[in-house]
């Protein structure tokens, strides 16, 4: 049996590190916007065409 070839081993380091960096952006955003949504009143959210019952569904919708 022969060790992995250190160029493949290392890619897929970096492809698993990219990948978890960018949850860990996601998940950052998400809590932003789900705050800044939350702190928004019924006539800002109405303005931007949504209702409060409508948030969760707009932030789960856009989860990558």
């Amino acid at each position: 049996m022969t060790a992995p070839n250190p160029s493949t081993f290392h890619q897929r380091l970096i492809h698993a590190l990219r990948g978890w960096r960018r949850r860990v952006v996601n998940r950052r955003r998400a809590r932003t916007d789900t705050q800044h949504l939350a702190g928004m009143s019924e006539h800002e959210l109405r303005d931007l065409g949504i209702g409060r019952s409508e948030v969760p569904e707009l932030l789960d919708s856009h989860r990558y």
